[in-house]
This record gives C-alpha cells, structure tokens and sequence, in this order.
C-alpha cells in the first residue's frame, strides 16, 4: 500500500505592505513555505506520561538508529536512555516515540506484520491498549505486540502476533496519566462471551438465563468480583461500540492467553458489541467502568 501526502504551495510575496489612512505604510515581513500549508500531525496528548518500555529480558522497545523518518524499524534493543526508547503512552490510544507513532506496516492485522514508526494519523493500525496484564494490543486486529522469534537480541523486530500471553509479549510501559478531569478512568481488560445454556439453565444469582440480555457473569479470575446486579458499561476498544450490562452470574473458571478477563458476556452483548462468536476467538479489549 502506497502513501501519499498532498503539499500546498503558494506564490506569495516575501513582504507585504499595507496603506493605512492618513499616509502611514505598515509593511509585514513573511516567510512562507509549503510546510506552513502541510497538515499538521495530531500533537501529543495531554496527560500522557513517557519513558521506556522494556520487554524481553529487560531490552527496551527502541526506534532503530534514532530515525524519526516514516518506516523506520521498531527493535529490541539494550536500554541506553536516548529518545529512541522514550516512549509516550498517550490518552488517545497512541504509543509516541520521536514525534511519530507505533505503527503496523500497511494496515496489516496478520501474524508477523511488523512494527514501525510512522507519522501520527489516527488510523486503527497506530491504536494500542495496555492491559493489566502486560501486554500490548492492537485492538483492531486483536493481536499482541511480539518480538519476532522471541529472539532476545539486539535488531530483534517488534511485530503483531496472536496474543499468546508468552514472555516475548510482555512489556512494561509508562502509563497513559489517566484524564484531564480527575476521575478514575475506566479499567482495560478482555471479555469473550458464552453461549446457548440448556432449557431452563438458572445463573448463579437465580435468574433464568437470557443469551440475548444485556447481562454477564463476572469473572472468577479478578478480584474483586463484582456483586450481582451491578450495572457496568462496556466498551469496545476496536469499535467504541458501548453498552451497559448487568451482572447476574459468575464464570470464566478456565485461565487463558487472554487475562485479566474481567467479563463474560451474552451471546447477544458480545455481538451487540461487534465481537466475533467463535469459541476460540471470541474475546475483545474492553474497558469497564462500573455504574453502580
């Protein structure tokens, strides 16, 4: 995939002088180039906090040779304290480094696509989460931040892989800094979804069970749980689909790849949220911001 930036230039004078009343000439010196036209990158957002983001065997997550052009290479390397392994983990959902963004090389959501800079522009190929549990995901295609080959060398190259919960995914980052207004923001985990239950199936607080409510059972594997009749709004990480559910049950029993799992959710929220039914790839990044 080809891309391409448009650049405006204009023929305008080096100066300008302007006649005002009574004679008096006010003349303005201007110095205009194709870059004062050229859109501008999203700035850095507030409340964002940088440092370094270690990974396998303590290396640092580093742009390679210090290049802040687009499509340079983004490395394992040994921790040397240089820009190149100051990373910003912004509000926005950006990892910043150099002024440009992580980035997926070509829009790609498959295994082995790597990880590069190139300059900030929203897209879901420059969007990353956080989770509790170390790892760093590209919500659209729902993989993990990976070194290739879980090769602890330098040069060794980041890319996208199917989240496995390996040593070779899991970093240490600085944190977003939360938001401007002093909340508590929302906590960032992984819901996956269980299906049909057989004819007359009660949840563990007694209700008949509703594959296609707004309802979930919260899982076993965080602490604390939440009490039955909690009401929790869910959002999609991928999409910004939201919805609120209401606890009545209790799952999640098995440890997976995905962890924390905060929620399991209907059949029905699960699809409401835009999350695939598929017994082995059924689970999103959502955040969770409890209601009362």
């Amino acid at each position: 995939m080809i891309r391409r930036e448009v650049f405006l230039t204009m023929a305008l004078p080096r100066t300008l002088s302007v006649a005002l009343p009574g004679g008096i000439a006010l003349t303005a010196a201007l110095a205009l180039t194709a870059s004062h036209f050229t859109a501008s990158p999203p700035t850095t957002p507030t409340a964002a906090v940088a440092g370094t983001v270690t990974g396998l065997d303590g290396r640092c997550l580093d742009v390679a040779g210090a290049n802040p052009a687009d499509g340079t290479a983004v490395q394992l390397y040994d921790c040397n304290g240089t820009t190149a392994q100051q990373w910003t983990v912004g509000t926005d959902g950006t990892l910043r480094a150099l002024g440009k963004c992580l980035d997926v090389t070509d829009f790609s959501v498959a295994d082995g696509a790597k990880a590069q800079l190139w300059t900030c522009a929203g897209t879901p190929n420059q969007q990353w989460t956080v989770t509790a549990a170390q790892d760093i995901v590209n919500p659209a295609a729902d993989k993990c931040l990976d070194v290739t080959d879980n090769a602890s060398v330098n040069g060794a190259r980041a890319q996208l892989w199917t989240c496995g919960g390996t040593a070779n995914q899991k970093w240490t980052a600085p944190a977003s800094g939360g938001d401007d207004s002093g909340e508590q923001s929302a906590d960032t985990c992984w819901a996956t979804h269980y299906g049909p239950q057989p004819a007359g199936a009660l949840t563990a607080s007694g209700e008949l069970y509703d594959n296609n409510a707004d309802t979930a059972a919260t899982s076993l594997s965080r602490q604390p749980q939440l009490p039955f009749g909690t009401r929790v709004q869910v959002t999609n990480v991928a999409n910004g689909r939201s919805l609120v559910v209401r606890i009545n049950d209790r799952g999640t029993f098995a440890q997976t790849p995905q962890e924390p799992k905060c929620l399991d959710l209907t059949d029905g929220a699960f699809d409401r949220l835009g999350g695939a039914l598929d017994p082995d790839a059924g689970h999103i990044v959502v955040t969770q911001q409890i209601l009362d």
